[in-house]
C-alpha cells in the first residue's frame, strides 16, 4: 500500500536534495565570515555558502551510498531488502558519513588554497554533520523503518507520518529558485515548483478552493523570495519543511488513537499487533493503514483508508496514489513490475465490517498463524525476509509459496519466492526481525 515510499527512489532523493538545500542555504545565510576573511586567514563568504550548499546536497543523500553494495548483492532483491536503510542510516554511520564529508571539503580546500578559520572548521563540521543526519530524520518519519541505534540495538524505527517523495516538500523549496547563482540551477528549481504543483493539484483534483489555496501559498513563497532578504528567503523555506514535518506528526498521533478506536470497537477478539500508516501526499487528513493482528490461529492484515477529519473531508473523497484493487482470489498480476515477471499478487478478501465516513475498508489478508511460522522455520530465505518484513504476508500460487510485505504489495518487488530446495543465505544483517510477536508469541 505504501509502494511510492520505496519505488521511486528518485523522488525520494529529490526530497532529500532539498531539504538539504534549504538546510545548507540557511546555514550559510545564517552565519557570517570571520572577520579576517578578506586578509586570507579564513572563508570568505561566498566559499563557505558553497561549502554549506554542497553539504547540504551531499550530505543529504550520502546515506544512500548502501545502494552500493546492496544491488550487486549474490541475491539481489534480499540483498536490497536486507542492506537498505541499514549500517549507513543510523547515528554511528552518520558520524562516520558526516566525518567523511568534512575531510573531503578539508581536502577541497587545501587545493584551493583556502585557510580556514577555527571557526570556519567548528561550523563547517557542525554542517557536515546535521547534512546527514537530516537525511537519517526524514527516513525515520516514514514506514519503512531506520536502524538509527545499531550496534547497539538493531530493532527498526518507524515514524509512520511523513511521505518521503511528498510535494510539499518540494513546494516549500520555492524561495530559493532567487537564491541560487546559475541559469541551470535556476530552471532546475524552477522545474520542480512546476513538478509540486502539478503533483498538488493533481491530489486536489477536483476541488477548486484547494487550487487557489495552493497557488496562493507558491505565489507567497515565491515573493518572499523575489523580494526578501537572502536570509529571510532560507529561512522561510526552512520553516515550511519544519511545519510540515511538525503538522504530519500531529496528524500521525491523531491517526493512531483513531484507528485504534476503530480496531477496538470493530475487532474486539483480535490482538492487535501493529499498525502501519502511511500519509497520503499533500494530504494529512487522509492515511492509509494496514491493520496487523491475530484471532487464535489466524493472523489477519486489514487494509483501509482513514479521515481523521470525516466532517470535514469524508474518507470517500481521501485521494489515493494509485488505483486501489478490488478484493480477490491468488491470481498472475497482468503488470508486474520489472524484475517482477510472472510474481502472483496475494490474494484478499473483503472485511467483515461496515465502511463509515471515517473508515474506508478495502480488503482483509488471512492465514494460518502457524503454517506462516512452519514456513519461516523451513526456508532460510524466509527467515532471512522476516528481519526487514513488518507486514508479512505468505500465500500459495500453483506450487509454489511467496512471501511479501503488504506495506509494498502493488507488485513493487517487495516478494520473495520460496523454493522446495533452499540454497541457504549468503546475506546475514544483525536486524531484529520485526514481527518477533507473530513467529514467537510467547515472547510477548
Amino acid at each position: 500500500m505504501t509502494a511510492p515510499q520505496s519505488r521511486a527512489p528518485g523522488l525520494e532523493n529529490l526530497s532529500h536534495s532539498l531539504i538539504g538545500l534549504v538546510a545548507g542555504e540557511s546555514f550559510a545565510r545564517c552565519t557570517r565570515s570571520d572577520e579576517k576573511a578578506e586578509s586570507g586567514r579564513g572563508l570568505v563568504q561566498t566559499a563557505r555558502r558553497s561549502l554549506f550548499v554542497a553539504f547540504g546536497l551531499i550530505g543529504g543523500n550520502l546515506p544512500d551510498a548502501d545502494l552500493l553494495w546492496s544491488y550487486p548483492a549474490s541475491d539481489r532483491r534480499l540483498g536490497y531488502i536486507l542492506e537498505h536503510r541499514g549500517y549507513t542510516h543510523s547515528l554511528l554511520g552518520c558520524l562516520v558519513l558526516g566525518a567523511l564529508l568534512y575531510i573531503g571539503a578539508e581536502g577541497w580546500m587545501r587545493w584551493r588554497r583556502l585557510v580556514p578559520s577555527a571557526r570556519d572548521r567548528i561550523q563547517l563540521a557542525l554542517a557536515a554533520l546535521v547534512s546527514t543526519l537530516l537525511h537519517l530524520g526524514m527516513d525515520a518519519l516514514n514506514s519503512y523503518g531506520v536502524h538509527p541505534l545499531w550496534p547497539f540495538d538493531n530493532r527498526w524505527f518507524y515514524g509512520d507520518a511523513v511521505f518521503i517523495a511528498e510535494p510539499l516538500f518540494w513546494l516549500g523549496s520555492a524561495p530559493l529558485i532567487f537564491l541560487v547563482r546559475s541559469g541551470p540551477a535556476r530552471g532546475a528549481m524552477s522545474l520542480v515548483l512546476v513538478l509540486a504543483l502539478g503533483a498538488t493539484l493533481w491530489m486536489h483534483r477536483g476541488s477548486l478552493p484547494s487550487y487557489a489555496v495552493i497557488v496562493a501559498i507558491a505565489l507567497g513563497l515565491l515573493a518572499v523570495g523575489r523580494w526578501a532578504s537572502p536570509r529571510a528567503a532560507a529561512l522561510t523555506s526552512a520553516t515550511a519543511m519544519v511545519l510540515i514535518v511538525g503538522v504530519s506528526v500531529l496528524c500521525e498521533r491523531v491517526a493512531v488513537s483513531r484507528i485504534d478506536a476503530i480496531a477496538s470497537s470493530r475487532f474486539p477478539a483480535d490482538r492487535t499487533l501493529d499498525r502501519v500508516l502511511s500519509a497520503t501526499p499533500t494530504r494529512p487528513l487522509c492515511w492509509e493503514v494496514l491493520l496487523l493482528g491475530t484471532e487464535g490461529d489466524r493472523y489477519i492484515v486489514r487494509d483501509a483508508v482513514l479521515s481523521i477529519a470525516p466532517g470535514l473531508l469524508p474518507v470517500r473523497q481521501c485521494p489515493t496514489v494509485f488505483p486501489q484493487r478490488p478484493p480477490s482470489a491468488p491470481r498472475t498480476s497482468a503488470r508486474p513490475a520489472p524484475g517482477v515477471q510472472g510474481t502472483p499478487i496475494p490474494p484478499r478478501l473483503p472485511v467483515n465490517a461496515p465502511n463509515s465516513a471515517a473508515v474506508l475498508w478495502l480488503g482483509e489478508y488471512s492465514m494460518s498463524r502457524s503454517r506462516f511460522a512452519e514456513l519461516v522455520d523451513e526456508h532460510c530465505r524466509a527467515a532471512a525476509f522476516m528481519q526487514f518484513a513488518r507486514a508479512p504476508f505468505a500465500y500459495e500460487s500453483g506450487s509454489s509459496w511467496y512471501l511479501s510485505d503488504l506495506r509494498f504489495e502493488r507488485g513493487s518487488g517487495f516478494q520473495i519466492e520460496l523454493l522446495s530446495e533452499d540454497a541457504g543465505c549468503s546475506i546475514h544483517v544483525p536486524w531484529v526481525p520485526p514481527r518477533t510477536d507473530l513467529l514467537h508469541p510467547q515472547s510477548h
